[in-house]
This record gives structure tokens, C-alpha cells and sequence, in this order.
């Protein structure tokens, strides 16, 4: 009996080591637990910053982007209002080359006339004098249209 008294406390003392044990166990899983948990929140709260840091930096290249395309669409509409159309291009350029034609008719007219003058007796450099003003007139009417049509082509070109 005493045999199994002593088998019976060793048992008893036994057990409660064991016990001892599977709390120490438990209580040590509790704290990886807590760690664990710990860790992934701060997993998480780094990988939540990184993807907010990320939607930011596209948000911003986005708007940019976005901006600059505005600006481009301004620029065209800007350049767009100075071009001149096609129509009035042809129309005033008619118009300026049938000036050209019927001023050189009418100083080739009075070049005529002034040749062909019999009774007034006019000398050689008044002549020269009348042909040379009348050559200026028409260099700068020529002039003024060489001017217009650079003019007109560079803003229908959109140079300006």
C-alpha cells in the first residue's frame, strides 16, 4: 500500500507538472498570439500606407496629365480663333489682286497718255519723273500685297 501511495503521489505530482506545463504552454501561445497579432496590424497599417502613398502618386501624375491636356486644349482653341478661313482668304486676295491689276492699268494708262501727249512739250525727266512715281506706286501696292499674303498664309499656317 505504501507502494501505491507513492505511485499515487508521483502520479498526483506528475500530473500537475503536466499541468504546470499546458498552462505555460497556453500562456506562451497567448503571447506569440499577441505578438503575432501585433505584427500583421503593423503589416497592415504599412502595406495601407503604401497603398494610399501609391493612389496619391497616381492621383497626382493623373492630374498633371490631365492638366497638361487642358492646356494643349486651350492652346488649340487659342491658335484656332486666329486662323483665317479659306474662303475670305480667297475672297480678300481677289480683291487685293484686281486693286493691283486696275492701279497697273491705270498708271499704264497715264504712262500712255503722258507718251502719247502731242501738245504739251514735255521734256524727257519729267517723263521719267512721271514714270518713276508711278513705278514707286505700284512697287508699293506690289509690296503691301506680298505683305498681306505672307501675312495671311503665316496665320493660316499658324505660325502666329
Amino acid at each position: 500500500m505504501k507502494n501505491d501511495a507513492k505511485m499515487l503521489s508521483l502520479r498526483i505530482s506528475h500530473e500537475r507538472e503536466l499541468r504546470a506545463a499546458e498552462r505555460a504552454a497556453f500562456d506562451h501561445e497567448r503571447e506569440l498570439r499577441a505578438v503575432w497579432d501585433h505584427h500583421e496590424r503593423e503589416l497592415r497599417t504599412a502595406n495601407e500606407a503604401s497603398v494610399e502613398k501609391a493612389r496619391q502618386l497616381q492621383y497626382e501624375i493623373l492630374e498633371a496629365r490631365l492638366e497638361s491636356m487642358n492646356q494643349f486644349r486651350d492652346q488649340l482653341t487659342d491658335q484656332a480663333k486666329t486662323f483665317m478661313p479659306v474662303d475670305r482668304w480667297q475672297r480678300e486676295h481677289t480683291n487685293l489682286t484686281t486693286n493691283l491689276d486696275t492701279a497697273e492699268k491705270a498708271l499704264q494708262d497715264r504712262v500712255t497718255k503722258l507718251e502719247t501727249q502731242g501738245t504739251r512739250q514735255t521734256s524727257r525727266e519729267d517723263l521719267l519723273d512721271a514714270l518713276q512715281t508711278s513705278r514707286r506706286w505700284l512697287y508699293g501696292i506690289l509690296v503691301t500685297v506680298i505683305i498681306f499674303g505672307i501675312t495671311t498664309t503665316l496665320h493660316f499656317f499658324g505660325a502666329f
